[in-house]
């Protein structure tokens, strides 16, 4: 009896038999060649997720033993981790590039050098007229988000060819030379020579020299931009797991990356454009409020089961601003939490819709009978366009659009008063 049939061999004869005899030669199959091949493949994936997770977790280790970054730095790093993961994925450039370039060009202060040329340098820009003289001293949240991007952009620029999804050190490496020093340099000389992109790497890359337009030829004792992207990196996938962070947030943060990037993986097989993908749509015909006249009393009666009940966020919620945008025409509340990065819920029951606005915000919006709710600013939606309940969890906070740090403006429409009412009286 074969390997196969022995496996088998608790099955009734006549039904074995019927099998060996008439089913696998009509199909052409091969038990043994079946049983070890799924075999082998269980024993792939088993050993490919064993090594990803020890690389993983070696790498986190081995970098907090050799880079210990100061604690403002890592706090800061985590308040931009969001933003700059954004506008990452904008300028199609890995996940920490901005914050690194930040960390290199002022040690991640929000605040424009005495050389006016902004938190990024742009030096080029600024000399040349392209950009106006940044003035020097503290900046909004803002004007940095602003900066970061420029530094994405011209990243970008000096090195086409690195994606959101590189992650070979050498491409990496050459594309930090290639934005401090130029495209004709890093197409000439090794990367690893740069005092910018290796320098404290480890014993062989400690206090190398460095020329500077500025600062002339200098010993250079600070990180260099490789051994900061692999710190920065290290910090922001440790944050996956810290006690304070429920596991379930943990994973609902990773299906979201994943997520995101399987719907950029679509785009790019189907051949459509981001640009087309995320449509800009004007606000909905509805009565534009100003200063004066923004908000209405919301109507008494109705049925209850459609009214806004819940606050969008799940996790201890946060009011960050009082009513505001009459001016813009969507007016709302500010609403965040600790960790920037909670779920968000529907408040009501109704049929839910996402866009991005004339402003560059992500929207979520859900309309039944008698109400119609805003969420702006998520990172990623969690349900696609249709029927949702109140409590269903529809996306992840975030800060894209029109936003200087993750949280979500929430805005409700009363349809039967005809006027935006403040949220705040339906929030618990």
């Amino acid at each position: 009896m074969s390997p196969y049939l022995r496996m088998v061999q608790w099955l009734p004869d006549w039904f074995r038999i019927w099998i060996q005899t008439q089913v696998l030669p009509s199909l052409g199959l091969q038990p043994q060649m079946i049983v070890t091949s799924l075999f082998r493949g269980f024993l792939d994936s088993f050993l490919f997720v064993t090594l990803a997770t020890g690389l993983l977790a070696g790498g986190r280790y081995y970098l907090e033993g050799q880079y210990a970054l100061p604690s403002h730095i890592q706090d800061t790093v985590i308040k931009w981790a969001p933003i700059a993961d954004h506008i990452a994925r904008e300028a199609d450039i890995p996940r920490e590039v901005p914050l690194v370039l930040w960390f290199k060009e002022n040690s991640m202060k929000a605040e424009n050098p005495a050389s006016c040329t902004g938190i990024i340098g742009a030096y080029d820009l600024v000399r040349s007229g392209q950009r106006p003289c940044f003035t020097p001293g503290p900046i909004s949240d803002l004007e940095v988000s602003e900066q970061l991007a420029l530094a994405a952009s011209e990243f970008k620029i000096r090195c086409p060819e690195i994606t959101y999804l590189t992650q070979d050190p050498d491409t990496i490496k050459r594309c930090y030379f290639a934005y401090n020093a130029g495209t004709g340099a890093a197409s000439r000389l090794d990367a690893n020579e740069s005092a910018y992109v290796m320098n404290n790497y480890n014993e062989n890359y400690t206090n190398m020299v460095y020329s500077d337009v500025e600062l002339g030829t200098v010993t250079v004792t600070a990180l260099g931009a490789w051994p900061t992207h692999l710190a920065f990196q290290s910090l922001i996938v440790g944050q996956m797991d810290v006690e304070e962070r429920p596991f379930s947030l943990s994973i609902l943060n990773i299906s979201t990356q994943i997520y995101d990037l399987g719907t950029q993986a679509w785009r790019e097989l189907s051949g459509t454009s981001f640009d087309e993908a995320t449509t800009m749509k004007a606000l909905p015909n509805l009565p534009q409020p100003n200063d004066d006249a923004c908000l209405g009393e919301p109507h008494a009666f109705g049925r209850f089961s459609l009214r806004p009940r819940l606050n969008p966020v799940t996790e201890d919620p946060l009011l960050t601003q009082h009513m505001h945008g009459c001016d813009l025409g969507l007016p709302g509340v500010d609403i965040s939490n600790n960790n920037l990065s909670a779920v968000l819920q529907a408040p009501m029951s109704g049929e839910l819709t996402t866009y991005t606005d004339q402003f560059f915000n992500t929207t979520i919006r859900i309309e039944n009978d008698e109400w119609i709710i805003w969420l702006l600013h998520p990172r990623s939606y969690f349900v696609e366009e249709g029927t949702v309940t109140r409590g269903q969890a529809v996306g992840m906070m975030g800060a894209i659009g029109y936003a200087s740090g993750p949280h979500v403006h929430y805005t409700i429409f009363d349809k039967v008063n005809e006027t935006f009412v403040d949220p705040l009286e339906f929030i618990p």
